[in-house]
C-alpha cells in the first residue's frame, strides 16, 4: 500500500467510487473483487458497514485478519480520523440507519439534515484515506443499497459512478432460501428470505437503482450477472469505459477464468475471500432444484421487469443473452 504522504492530492481532489447497486446474492461480491484486481481499483466490500461489523464487531477482513488488526483498515483510520479513537462510530451508525431507507432514493429533500452533513463529512475524509491510503484511482464499494449511493452522491469531495448489476429474480429467490454461513470470525448464518418477499426487495431495488441512473445518466450502467459470468471480461471493458478507462483489466486465464489476489473489503458474500484462480461460471442450480409454486410466485411478482431486462418468463433456456 502507498503511504498517505505521497497522496495528498486526494484531500483537495474528488475521490472517484464505483458503486456497486442492486439486491443481493446477485454476484456483486465476486464483481467487487474482480474490480479490485484491477490496477488503480481497490475493492472494499459494503463499505457501508464498516462501523458495525468492521469497528463494532470486528468481522474478518477480506484478507484474512480481523479488521481492526489489518494495517490497512488501520492506516486508512488513521489518515481519516487519527485512529479508531477518533470517531463516534455508535453515532455513524444511527445516521446510517435513520437515512439509508429505500425510499429516500426517491426523496431526496429528506436526505437534507445537519446530521446527514456530518455524516457526509465523515465519509468524504473516510473515501478520500482509502484513496491515499493504497494509491487507488477507483474505489469499488459493493454496498448495494440505493439510498446510501444516493448520500454519496451528495458529497461534495466524492464523484460516483454506478454499476446496477442485477440477476434473474428466481435466481435471486431461490439462493436467498440457502442456509450459508457468513464465514466470518463470529460464524452465524446469513438471512433467509421467502420468495414472495424477495421478490418485492427485487422490484424495489431495481427501480430504486434505474433511479440514480435517471439523475446522472452519464454516471451510470445497467448489467445483468447473467452477462457478466458469460463474458466477464467485456463487461469489465465497459465499467471501464465508465469510470473513465486508462486501467488494463485483470490477468485472465481463459476467457472467464480470472486469478484473485486477496483484496479488503468489509462485509459481503463467503465468496469474498477466495483467492487463486477462479472460473466465472453461472450458478443455475435453481433451475433443476426451485419448487414449481415458488418459481410462479416470483415469475407473477417481477413479470414486468424480467421482461424489461430481456429474461424469458418461462425458464427452460438460459436467460443468459
Amino acid at each position: 500500500m502507498r503511504s498517505s504522504a505521497g497522496n495528498r492530492e486526494y484531500k483537495n481532489g474528488l475521490t472517484r467510487v464505483l458503486y456497486i447497486a442492486g439486491w443481493g446474492r446477485s454476484g456483486s461480491t465476486i464483481l467487487d473483487n474482480v474490480l479490485g484486481q484491477v490496477e488503480g481499483f481497490f475493492s472494499t466490500g459494503e463499505l457501508r458497514s464498516i462501523w458495525d461489523r468492521g469497528l463494532i464487531e470486528n468481522w474478518l477482513c477480506s484478507c484474512g485478519a480481523a479488521f481492526r488488526d489489518c494495517e490497512v483498515w488501520k492506516s486508512v483510520f488513521t489518515e481519516a480520523f487519527g485512529g479508531f479513537e477518533g470517531v463516534d462510530v455508535r453515532r455513524m451508525l444511527a445516521i446510517r440507519d435513520r437515512y439509508d431507507r429505500p425510499w429516500n432514493t426517491f426523496f431526496p429533500r429528506r436526505l437534507r439534515s445537519s446530521e446527514l452533513a456530518e455524516y457526509r463529512a465523515a465519509l468524504t475524509r473516510l473515501y478520500a484515506a482509502i484513496a491515499a491510503v493504497s494509491g487507488a484511482k477507483v474505489i469499488v464499494d459493493s454496498s448495494k443499497t440505493p439510498a446510501y449511493c444516493r448520500i454519496l452522491q451528495d458529497c461534495a469531495g466524492i464523484e460516483v459512478d454506478v454499476v446496477h448489476l442485477l440477476r434473474d429474480s428466481r435466481a435471486v429467490a431461490f439462493s436467498w432460501q440457502r442456509k450459508r454461513l457468513w464465514g466470518n470470525n463470529e460464524g452465524g448464518y446469513m438471512s433467509r428470505f421467502a420468495p414472495a418477499v424477495s421478490s418485492l426487495i427485487w422490484d424495489g431495488r431495481q427501480v430504486a437503482s434505474e433511479a440514480l441512473g435517471r439523475g446522472a445518466p452519464g454516471r451510470y450502467l445497467r448489467l445483468r450477472y447473467e452477462d457478466f459470468v458469460a463474458a466477464p471480461q467485456d463487461a469489465l471493458t465497459r465499467i471501464l469505459a465508465l469510470t473513465g478507462g486508462g486501467s488494463a483489466l485483470p490477468a485472465f486465464c481463459g476467457d472467464r477464468k480470472v486469478a484473485l489476489r486477496p483484496v479488503h473489503g468489509i462485509s459481503g458474500n463467503p465468496s469474498r475471500f477466495a483467492r487463486g484462480a477462479v472460473d466465472l461460471r453461472p450458478d443455475e442450480e435453481w433451475r433443476s432444484a426451485m419448487k414449481w409454486t415458488d418459481r410462479l410466485i416470483v415469475t407473477a411478482m417481477t413479470a414486468p421487469l424480467l421482461m424489461r431486462y430481456r429474461y424469458p418468463l418461462t425458464t427452460r433456456t438460459s436467460a443468459a443473452g
